[in-house]
Order: structure tokens, then C-alpha cells, then sequence
């Protein structure tokens, strides 16, 4: 692969468009990186490490807040160390915050009600941010959960400032795990990114005609990107070489060498030297060197602060809140109108299958449901050997940890049966319940959950999503007609309108792919605006 220079046209990447089925199967896509080895090791490393505090003073029943916190170990590790530490440590702030408000609402008030309107609202502004910021794999199930479980746990106000510490040190615990393989190699997540864009270029070349394996391909190196933006160092430019390189089989599938991408991607992996670049054409240097200054350029303000755009009245995600919001409501009234006592697990199952658009939260309900129930059933096997004793249930939840994290990429339904038993162990720390009573309440809450919250995408429509970004694309062709005459200031001005412009384009139509009932975007009118934006930008200089 390194070795070819054929003189093929510069293109921008090709929008993914999932391929779904009228019955979704229960298979997922599989992550263009998945990382799951290392979520597990982190989470493994931090819970060891604050679960022996607590051995240490026999105070074991405070599990489930360090398990909280350590939690946070699973995520952002796609991203360079250097901005992990501040999205990781944004995201334990943010979750320590969402259960410290849970505890204190459970602690000021026992009316149900009161505690049903705070947790679906923690769990609609978890699963919009979620979204929203760059934590990554796995979803937003872990968080709602956490948050909207501790909401029904009975809470005293002299035990609320040590539980909400347990949460933050087992946390920071968690910060200081996922930082520390930086110290021995700077540049893992970086290599890892691109390394899975060139493995993914093996089946376009044995298969041009799949579409499966070129949705992958494009996918891998949307990832890869994402992941060298936020790069530092003298190997980005050979890393950004080699993306270009997976680009060029991208376009043209019979450039593809199996046995050369092979054996790149593993000596990408493991060497620690410096990585050669393959050769491009000038073409392809200006496509990279338009890919910088668009990242090096001022940003928009939801490129500097996705999270808080994503709160935006006017923002495609609103619809998408109140869906997450009336689903969570409807399934947690229900539950409690049935005579449920903590309806947080129909507020998960709600929150979890509720999708910036419609298709997708039909292909995550069959699924969640399905595995839900198996999982509850699960759990009633092992719960007997679990309730021995706490550290057997703390080492339980930490296996079935690792199976769902093998498994989220691969196969959703699988997953969600290991995840199902995983929740149910945390939640009894407090205190072990009758399992007949935890598996007929969790399967009649999964049920509920996924019901409202189906009910809820079908009634929010989101109609606005397209015409967002076909608005989006027009001023992405407007910013990139660059008149002959300009200035210095002139040009800095533009060069800032295409970023913004360009920025603008791959948010809208990320969010409007798959949203019923709307008109389609122009996929080819998108491909060439962007292509034209970064030659703009390169003339631009």
C-alpha cells in the first residue's frame, strides 16, 4: 500500500450511510477501532485499586460508588493523551456532578415523583452531551445508568459528602490509569487509529464490490482523522501520509496489497521508531496541508464547545432530548404506576435505544429488549454465588465487564445480556434483594423503556435535520468562492468562514443520516463542496 503513487484525484470521504434492515439483526456494526482490550485493562486496574481501599477498611458495601467512578476508565481512549486528560477529566467532573445531584435528591426528598422528573432529566442531558462530546465507546447506557440508579437509593445526609468523595477518587483513580501508558509510549492512540484504517483497506481490495467493507473503510479513517487532529509530534505527518494512502484505495480498490497493509499496520504498531511516509502526489500534499490549517484555524463555537451547542434551542440534538426526556418519563410513570419503587432501569432502557434519528432507535430496540431479558435470567443463575459474598460479586461484575466490552463492537444483543447481570450486582451492594422480585421488575421496566421510548422517536419527529444541512452545504459553497482581489485580512476572514462553514457540514449531516420522513441530502453535492473547501483553504495558505 505505501508503495503506490498513482495520480488519482484528491476527493473528501464519502459519507457513511449505514445499510438497515426492516428487522434490525442483532449483529452491530463493528467499531472502526475497537479498543475494548484497553477499556477493560483500565477499568480492571482502577476498580482493583479502589476496591482494595475498601477491603482495607472492611467497608466493601460502598462498592457500587467506587465502581462508579471507575467506570470512567472505559472511556476516551481513541484519543491522544494529551487531550484524554481533559476530555476524561471533564467527563468524571460532569458524572461526579450527575451523581452527587442523584444523592442529594435522594437524600432531600422521598416523594417519587420529585425523584422520577430529576432522573429523566440527568438521563436526556447525559445521552444528548454524551453524544455530543468525544468520550467515545462505549455508549451512554453506563453514565444513565449510574446517574439515574443512585436517584432511588436511599441516601442520608451525614453519609453524602463521603459518597460523593468515593465517586471522585475512584475517578481520579481512573485519570491517572488511562494516562499512564502515555509515559511509555506517546503516541499509542494515534498508531492505533491509523493502523485500523489501513487493516480495513484488506477487504475493499479483496472485495471492491461490498459495500460493507468500504462503509468500514470510510468509517476507519473518518476515525483516524479525528484521532490526528488532535495529534501532536514529529510522526503526524507520516500518519497523516498513510490515511491519505487508505484514501487513494478508498477511491480506487484495485490499488489495494493485502500482504503490504498487513504488515504496515503491524509494524505501525509496534515499532517506536519513526514511521516512514509513503509518497504522494501534490495533490495529496494539499489536501493535508488545507486538513491542518483547518484544525490549526479558529474554530466555531461548537467546535470549541460541541456539548453546550448541542443544548442549542435551534440545534439539530433538541428533538433529540425530548425524545430521550418523554421516553424516560413515560417509562418511569408507568413502571411506578404498576407499583415499581425505582423505576431507574425503565429510564435506562428508555434513555439507552433513543437515537439522533429514527432508524437507529428502531434498530437498537429489538436488541435491548431481547438482551435485557436473557440477561435478567442470567442474573438469576449467578445472583445465588453472587450474594455469598461481596468481594465474589465485585469480582463477577468486573468479568462481566469484560465480556460486554468484547462484545459492544461486535454484537449489541450479546452485550447487552452480560451488561444486564453487571448493573444488577452494582445495584444490590447496598443490600441484596429477592431475585424474583429484581427479575419480573427489571424485565416489565426493560419492556416499558423500550416501548416509550420507540413511542417517543415515532411522535418527536425530527424533521428540521435535512434542511439543516442542506443549509450547511449552500454556505459551504458560498464561503469557497474566493474572489481574486483579496487581502491579507480578506483571506483570514474566508479562510475562517470555510472552516466554520466546513465544521457546519460534517455535524449536520452526520446528525441527519437516517432520520425518517425527510427529504434526502445530495450526497454527491456534499463530497464535492468539501473538496472544493479544502482547496480553497490550501490556496488560502
Amino acid at each position: 500500500m505505501t508503495n503506490s503513487s498513482g495520480h488519482l484525484p484528491t476527493r473528501s470521504l464519502p459519507r457513511v450511510r449505514p445499510q438497515f434492515a426492516l428487522w434490525p439483526a442483532l449483529r452491530s456494526v463493528r467499531a472502526p477501532q475497537d479498543t475494548w482490550y484497553l477499556r477493560s485493562a483500565g477499568l480492571l486496574t482502577s476498580a482493583v485499586i479502589a476496591l482494595s481501599i475498601l477491603v482495607a477498611f472492611d467497608r466493601l458495601d460502598l462498592g457500587a460508588y467506587t465502581m462508579a467512578g471507575s467506570m470512567t476508565a472505559l472511556f476516551s481512549h481513541a484519543l491522544p493523551y494529551r487531550r484524554r486528560a481533559i476530555t476524561l477529566g471533564g467527563f468524571i467532573i460532569m458524572l461526579t456532578l450527575g451523581c452527587a445531584i442523584s444523592m442529594t435528591t435522594a437524600a432531600a426528598t422521598e416523594n417519587m415523583l420529585w425523584r422520577i422528573l430529576v432522573a429523566c432529566l440527568l438521563a436526556a442531558i447525559i445521552k444528548v452531551a454524551h453524544d455530543a462530546s468525544n468520550v467515545g465507546m462505549p455508549p451512554a447506557v453506563i453514565p444513565i445508568f449510574l446517574v439515574t440508579a443512585l436517584t432511588f437509593t436511599p441516601q442520608t445526609w451525614q453519609d453524602l459528602p463521603l459518597h460523593i468523595a468515593l465517586v471522585a477518587g475512584a475517578g481520579a483513580i481512573s485519570w491517572c490509569v488511562s494516562l499512564a501508558p502515555g509515559l511509555v509510549r506517546r503516541d499509542g492512540p494515534e498508531r492505533r487509529a491509523v493502523a485500523t484504517a489501513m487493516r480495513a483497506t484488506i477487504p475493499v481490495g479483496m472485495d471492491p464490490q461490498d459495500p460493507a467493507a468500504r462503509d468500514a473503510l470510510a468509517a476507519a479513517i473518518t476515525a483516524a482523522r479525528r484521532t490526528l487532529a488532535f495529534a501532536r509530534g514529529a510522526d503526524r505527518s507520516a500518519l497523516e501520509a498513510h490515511i491519505v494512502a487508505c484514501e487513494r484505495i478508498l477511491v480506487d480498490p484495485s490499488l489495494s496489497s493485502p500482504e503490504n497493509a498487513r504488515a504496515n499496520a503491524q509494524q505501525i504498531l509496534r515499532a517506536r521508531t519513526a514511521i516512514p511516509a509513503p509518497p504522494l502526489t501534490d495533490a495529496e500534499r494539499a489536501e493535508i496541508r488545507g486538513t491542518r490549517l483547518a484544525h490549526a484555524a479558529p474554530r466555531t463555537f461548537s467546535a470549541r464547545h460541541p456539548i453546550l451547542a448541542a443544548f442549542r434551542p435551534t440545534s439539530p440534538s433538541a428533538p433529540f432530548f425530548w425524545r430521550a426526556l418523554i421516553g424516560c418519563l413515560a417509562s418511569a410513570l408507568t413502571s411506578w404506576a404498576l407499583g415499581g419503587d425505582r423505576p431507574f432501569w425503565a429510564i435506562t432502557a428508555a434513555g439507552v435505544i433513543v437515537q439522533p434519528n429514527l432508524l437507529l432507535t428502531w434498530r437498537k430496540a429489538p436488541p435491548r429488549a431481547l438482551g435485557a431479558l436473557v440477561g435478567v435470567w442470567l442474573f438469576a443463575l449467578i445472583a445465588p454465588v453472587a450474594h455469598i459474598d461481596l468481594l465474589i460479586a465485585a469480582v463477577m461484575i468486573l468479568a462481566l465487564n469484560t465480556l460486554t466490552e468484547m462484545f459492544i463492537a461486535r454484537n449489541y444483543f450479546i452485550s447487552q445480556v452480560f451488561i444486564t447481570p453487571l448493573a444488577l450486582l452494582m445495584s444490590q451492594f447496598g443490600g441484596p434483594l429477592p431475585s424474583s422480585e429484581l427479575i419480573l421488575e427489571r424485565s416489565v421496566d426493560t419492556v416499558l423503556g423500550v416501548v416509550a421510548g420507540l413511542l417517543a422517536a415515532f411522535v418527536i419527529r425530527n424533521g428540521h435535520l435535512r434542511r439543516h444541512a442542506k443549509a450547511a452545504v449552500v454556505r459551504l459553497e458560498q464561503a469557497s468562492r474566493i474572489p481574486d482581489d483579496l487581502d491579507a485580512d480578506g483571506a483570514r476572514r474566508t479562510r475562517s468562514e470555510i472552516i466554520a462553514a466546513l465544521a457546519a457540514v460534517a455535524a449536520a449531516v452526520r446528525t441527519a443520516d437516517n432520520e425518517w420522513w425527510t427529504h434526502r441530502v445530495d450526497e454527491t453535492r456534499v463530497i464535492a463542496a468539501q473538496k472544493r473547501a479544502h482547496e480553497a483553504l490550501d490556496r488560502l495558505g
